[in-house]
């Protein structure tokens, strides 16, 4: 019986995988890093991405999601079938979650209705495809959260997802901005109409998490536990471990995953990128600092017990921030985050 319902939900994983691929036109290449939209189109453009089509492909999506979710015990083909579905920081993740537990990553979510934040890209569009969306999340265990998804097309290969990231508690979603249509506008990454151009939020946001109110970045991005609060952790990590003998280190940086914008209604931006954390832990005197574990997060994804000399983890972090018009004086806000461990290495 389980043999026959295996084979039943891959089946419909296939189809569904295929009718994501069938939008846009077959492909198996690898998912490519690529720049965020360089131009504003012009509302009067022909869509290179239909709002028909983004819904169609997003509930391919969301349902091949809840039929791979479903299969138990999960097999290497769903692994194969979901990592095939993903793309940039999104791949990173899914792979260091499957590399790290037979079960992850977690699965199985019930989608509410979602919003489609599509922009009116030209046909065919100057850089890679996409869209974004908004919906809420069901976890198995029941937990309902806001969830912002960011699909890609790369030229000749199919859509896959690139970014999610959750609402912070009690934030909410701007409202985008749409022409009559319903089509949103995407912002190019030097637009200079916005407060901060979104090519420099994310090495701005990586200032403020690792210098907090006292970098150049004080004032431009606003105080929150992604930004000033991992500075003053890092701050009371250092003092903490150099009195068990260890250094610590850990700093931020801007990937070079794909960065997307759109124009909210009040003449500001929503932006999507990703960031990532190296953080190192290094024994600085010997025996005082011998035999310390690797903490069970890392432990997950190397083979090494203890610290030897030195621990190096890479966080992958993908965010979802507002920023305010240009000459508007309000900082930016990060208000959805996703992350986790994607890389440990330990000597």
């Amino acid at each position: 019986m389980r043999g026959h319902a295996r084979r039943g939900l891959l089946a419909l994983a296939a189809a569904l995988t295929a009718t994501v691929t069938a939008c846009s036109g077959a492909g198996d290449a690898a998912p490519t890093r690529s720049p965020s939209p360089t131009a504003t189109p012009s509302p009067t453009a022909t869509p290179g991405v239909t709002l028909a089509e983004a819904a169609k492909v997003l509930a391919g999506v969301m349902n091949a999601d809840g039929v791979l979710g479903a299969a138990t015990p999960r097999v290497d083909a769903d692994r194969r079938n979901m990592l095939a579905q993903t793309r940039d920081g999104q791949l990173a993740l899914t792979t260091a979650a499957f590399n790290g537990s037979d079960e992850a990553p977690p699965s199985g979510y019930t989608w509410g209705t979602p919003e489609l934040l599509v922009p009116r890209l030209p046909d065919p569009p100057r850089e890679p495809a996409w869209f974004a969306a908004v919906a809420e999340r069901r976890d198995p265990a029941g937990e309902t959260r806001t969830a912002v998804l960011t699909l890609v097309r790369q030229s000749g290969d199919g859509w896959r997802l690139s970014s999610t990231a959750l609402l912070e508690e009690g934030e909410r979603m701007p409202q985008v901005a749409k022409d009559a249509e319903g089509y949103a506008t995407a912002l190019g990454g030097e637009d200079m109409t916005v407060a901060i151009s979104p090519r420099l939020m994310a090495p701005l946001h990586a200032t403020s998490a690792e210098e907090g109110d006292r970098g150049f970045a004080a004032g431009l991005i606003g105080d929150g536990p992604h930004t000033t609060g991992y500075a003053e952790e890092i701050a009371e990590r250092r003092l903490n471990e150099k009195s068990e003998c260890l250094g610590y280190d850990s700093i931020f940086a801007a990937s070079n995953y794909p960065v997307h914008a759109l124009r909210t209604a009040d003449g500001g931006a929503l932006v999507l990128y990703s960031l990532i954390r190296t953080t190192t832990r290094t024994i600085k005197v010997e025996p005082c600092a011998s035999d310390v574990r690797i903490p069970p997060d890392a432990r997950k994804l190397t083979s090494e017990d203890f610290i030897r000399k030195e621990l190096r983890t890479v966080e992958t972090q993908q965010y979802v921030s507002t920023v305010p018009p240009k000459d508007s004086g309000r900082p930016a806000r990060v208000i959805g985050y996703l992350g986790g461990l994607t890389k440990v290495t330990a000597s």
